[in-house]
């Protein structure tokens, strides 16, 4: 007799962000999302690979392709729900390819879920900026994720149960063999009827000892701090499982117990309905517990990691500043002296001693201005407060604030009624402040510099050359100028930082404006180009989305 997988609830998995995050990672990062599986599958060390072990590389690959892209496609049509149900159908039937039904471990479950969500987060920036849409992709991809589990557990139960029918002895041996503790016991004397080997090869304890002293030792060796929440999550189970049969589902719970070596280590425990009495209350419940404790302890490396890596940006931020300001302060003295010296003792210095006193003055005042703007390079990506802003404003604000400038090189700036955007607006005003100051110092010496600024909404679909992710409008503002331009075979140069096409003397700068205009399109998700036509002008593109 073959069992029945549990029917995935596909009602309970319709999804609202995950079928066009499953869309972009199949149209555009299949091979990569399928590679990045099996490094964590290798990673995690899950046991079903060993069956794959002789395969040539290229031929798991090919495997895991066809396997992500049943996946993904049954999100994008959202069939989640009947995906689960296929594979768990072909589970039951040993149609699974190199390896048997019986061969399925309870890691290999536990894992491979962990692992399919692992592999979404690494896409996901790639995919989405947006807070919102993260934490929406995030609980889609964790009811996915407890469904499968869920499912899957409640299938290799039935197997289980299927066995102990059939050969009672036979499952013993399993159970005794697999690297998980596996037991059941009476829901109301709290007496173990069966428990496996792998209490002892996982906590150190005897069978016996367990089988003997019931629950009640079971409570002396769960962590305190771990104890009144699970008595409180089981009880709630059992309550909803004495509800009626339809009620019973796989229950999952994650505490610490103590090795006999006097170490705590973490479990996660599946329980269901084992059997029920006349009355049709649960009497029987069967367990079975994985430990966890080196996929915790990973996750709790990386949470350390981040915590300290955020640390780390903020004293480096800080240190930026502090270092700026007191760098800046004896480079402002040199100048102000520098200057007070070439006043009052004019007459007293030569011409090549003006010269050298003049370089010196002007190198102190270029440090300064190259001082500021690395700082700027600093602290662009510590703010990242997103807000409805309206770039026209923000527009006006900077055409305001450059209006002496603007009257010295009798300068114009046209622009169409930009839209309101959800960006940092002090990232924003620093972009086009730098954007127009650019244009006004590579104007052309016989013609006032003129720039015009336009925008249009484009398609998804239309940023797909420029490698961003096609799955929403983006917004793209021009800003064109009239002055000296540039060859465009350099168009890929003027971003980098210090970057410069002309020299010094030619033109005041310290090459780092247009590096902070690319961070801070990028940090917006976005993407800058520029294009120039020698002694016509240069027009830069900002796509982000909208």
């Amino acid at each position: 007799m073959i069992p029945s997988p549990p029917v995935a609830g596909s009602s309970k998995l319709v999804f609202t962000h995950l079928p066009q995050f499953a869309k972009f990672l199949l149209d555009n990062h299949l091979a990569d999302f399928s590679r990045e599986l099996l490094r964590l599958y290798r990673q995690v060390d899950i046991p079903i690979l060993a069956f794959y072990k002789d395969l040539p590389p290229e031929q798991l690959i090919e495997i895991l392709n066809d396997s992500s892209v049943k996946l993904l496609t049954a999100f994008v049509e959202n069939r989640a729900g009947q995906h689960i149900e296929a594979t768990l159908q072909r589970w039951a039937l040993d149609q699974l390819g190199q390896v048997r039904r019986d061969q399925i471990a309870t890691q290999d479950i536990a894992l491979m879920g962990y692992v399919r969500k692992q592999g979404f987060l690494t896409f996901l920036p790639r995919y989405t900026v947006d807070p919102v849409e993260m934490v929406g992709l995030i609980r889609e991809m964790d009811a996915y994720t407890l469904e499968l589990s869920n499912n899957a557990f409640g299938l290799y139960i039935n197997l289980l149960q299927e066995k102990i029918d059939a050969q009672v002895h036979f499952i013993r041996k399993i159970t005794d063999a697999a690297p998980a503790i596996i037991a059941t016991y009476h829901i109301q004397t709290g007496e173990y009827q069966y428990i496996s080997r792998g209490f002892e090869m996982l906590l150190g304890y005897s069978q016996e000892r367990v089988l003997r002293e019931g629950v009640d030792f079971l409570l002396t060796i769960i962590h305190p701090d771990d104890l009144t929440s699970l008595l409180a999550e089981n009880a709630q189970a059992l309550d909803k499982a004495n509800q009626g049969p339809e009620e019973a589902q796989v229950s999952e719970f994650i505490y610490r117990m103590r090795h006999q070596n006097g170490h705590y280590r973490w479990f996660q425990t599946f329980g269901t309905v084992f059997d029920r009495n006349a009355q049709g209350l649960v009497e029987h419940v069967l367990n079975i517990s994985i430990d966890i404790t080196d996929k915790v302890e990973a996750e709790h490396q990386v949470e350390e990691k981040n915590r300290r890596l955020e640390q780390s940006n903020a004293r480096l931020q800080e240190f930026a500043y502090i270092a700026s300001h007191d760098l800046k302060e004896p480079l402002r003295k040199i100048s102000t002296f520098g200057e007070r010296l070439s006043i009052s003792q004019h007459d007293k210095i030569d011409a090549e001693g003006e010269l050298y006193l003049s370089k010196i003055i002007d190198a102190a005042q270029r440090m300064q201005t190259l001082i500021g703007d690395i700082l700027s390079v600093s602290l662009i990506s510590s703010d990242q407060k997103f807000e409805q802003h309206s770039l026209k404003q923000i527009l006006d604000d900077v055409v305001q604030s450059l209006e002496h400038q603007i009257e010295q090189v009798n300068a114009r700036v046209y622009t169409d009624e930009l839209p309101v955007v959800a960006l940092v607006a002090s990232q924003f005003r620093q972009l086009f402040q730098n954007l127009l100051t650019n244009a006004f110092k590579f104007a052309r010496k016989d013609t006032p510099p003129a720039v015009r600024i336009t925008h249009r909404f484009l398609p998804p679909g239309s940023v797909h050359a420029l490698g961003l992710p096609a799955i929403r409008p983006y917004l793209e503002v021009k800003i064109a100028d009239n002055g000296i331009g540039f060859d465009n075979q350099h168009a890929g140069k003027i971003f980098t930082i210090f970057q410069r096409l002309h020299t010094k003397r030619e033109f005041e700068g310290t090459g780092i404006g247009l590096a902070i205009c690319k961070k801070i399109v990028e940090n917006h998700g976005g993407i800058i180009t520029a294009e120039g036509v020698p002694n016509q002008g240069a027009t830069f593109t900002i796509v982000i989305p909208a």
